[in-house]
């Protein structure tokens, strides 16, 4: 649920108030044309407008942000984070430094992510709009605390899409409760008659594993069996490593999931959101015909709901189809066909099926554009590879090495192809240059 309307009205909502100090200089009808063009969702006149204020001298962190979110907008990930980049460099704005944390975030730099995730959360916990637009990256970055904390505030906001909210905060108490058991089978001895009172729930199907509060509260002072959730993660917070809490806090954890979806499914019934989390839950479950089928019916019912596609691509891909998860990938880029996201799956699924000409094909106009994903020219010099083009491969990656000289991937791929070329020279200096990156 990661690209939902309301976050399509958080960015453009967000280059409104970020431009507005430009339409009172020189190139103030450029830039209400700029901001009228991307708030009528014609992105590419919106970016041929912001470029043009840029080659005028314009080269503001607010123009920069601009053009930022319009890349984002028709899923140029890559070009978007070089225009959010330029921007920070000249000036840190706040809502600049979100949208470059959910870039980073949509493209699996989760390291890079974490920290600047929590301090948006520790110097903005208010503002729900940065807020929309990071949040689902709380649980993809594996923060389920954060998340909990995040939803809750965007519950209270009226203009946040409820369903959505709740569907979120309820993986996020899910994603909890494992944080809570995973720390609680770590905490020694004490913890057997916790782990039971859990495992024994779970293998009776049963919503209750509260049977051994009667003996946490005799094993810890700190543990109360009427305590919140969040009174129980404030108590923890002080006593990390006390057997009894963690236990309360995985049961209730658990419970809040549980509840969250019980007001979803009665405020919201028919919600296309809860249905895609309930195919979602189904295919976590092991569950996966029946989770296809659900989808394929929400594809008949829904076809324009955000992420489907490329969820239905994700199991396809789970289960190793890789013709019809290649099928529904192409299907989405025909209809998103700047999705930078999409498109490496698509990579992907050619790389699988051994159809390296086509992979060629498909990737040589990608690695003519300015700011070239990194994924671009590893499976592009993958696909040189097998197809008996060493020397192109290793002119490819030493072109990219000379961008991102500690990449560890570049030396270690440079490396082999050295090696198969019979260069034991170079092959040896991109061993060392392995070895020394960090």
């Amino acid at each position: 649920m990661r690209f939902s309307r309301f976050l399509l009205t958080a960015l453009i909502s967000y280059s409104t108030c970020i431009g507005t100090p430009f339409l009172l200089g020189q190139n103030a009808p450029l830039a209400l044309s700029a901001q009228s063009a991307l708030e009528n969702k014609d992105y590419p006149k919106a970016e041929q407008l912001y470029r043009e204020m840029l080659s005028h001298g314009e080269t503001s962190p607010e123009i920069l942000t601009n053009l930022g979110i319009v890349l984002e907008l028709e899923g140029r990930s890559s070009e978007a984070m070089h225009a959010f980049e330029m921007a920070l460099r000249q000036r840190y704005l706040p809502g600049t430094y979100a949208l470059l944390t959910q870039e980073k975030c949509k493209m699996q730099d989760l390291a890079g992510a974490r920290p600047m995730l929590a301090k948006i959360l520790l110097e903005s916990p208010q503002d729900t709009k940065l807020l929309a637009v990071v949040a689902p990256c709380y649980l993809e970055a594996d923060e389920p605390l954060q998340s909990i904390e995040v939803y809750q505030r965007l519950l209270s906001n009226q203009s946040f899409p409820a369903d959505v909210a709740l569907i979120q905060l309820a993986k996020s108490y899910l994603a909890a409760s494992h944080f809570f058991f995973v720390r609680l089978q770590a905490a020694g001895p004490a913890n057997a008659p916790y782990i039971k009172a859990i495992q024994t729930a779970r293998d009776q199907g049963s919503a209750n594993a509260r049977s051994a509060f009667p003996e946490a509260a005799r094993a810890s002072s700190y543990f109360h069996a009427d305590l919140s959730y969040g009174q129980a993660e404030k108590l923890w917070k002080q006593h990390p490593k006390d057997p009894a809490l963690l236990y309360q806090l995985t049961v209730l954890s658990g419970e809040e999931s549980m509840k969250q979806l019980d007001e979803c499914a009665t405020k919201y019934p028919q919600s296309p959101n809860l249905q895609q989390f309930q195919a979602e839950v189904l295919v976590e479950q092991g569950q996966e015909e029946e989770g296809l089928q659900k989808y394929q019916q929400l594809l008949r019912d829904y076809p324009n709901l955000p992420d489907l596609r490329y969820n239905l691509g994700m199991l396809y891909r789970k289960r190793g189809e890789w013709d019809k998860a290649l099928g529904v990938f192409k299907d989405q880029l025909t209809r998103s066909p700047n999705d930078e996201r999409t498109a490496a799956r698509v990579s992907e699924s050619l790389l699988e099926l051994k159809r390296y000409q086509e992979l060629r094909d498909y990737l040589e106009p990608l690695s003519r554009k300015q700011n070239v994903p990194l994924w671009v020219t590893l499976d592009l010099a993958e696909a040189l590879q097998e197809l008996s083009n060493i020397p192109e491969a290793i002119e490819l990656l030493a072109s990219s090495e000379k961008r991102n000289p500690l990449n560890k991937t570049i030396h270690y791929r440079l490396m082999r192809l050295y090696a198969l070329n019979g260069d034991s020279a170079e092959a040896t200096k991109e061993n060392q240059l392995f070895r020394s990156a960090k």
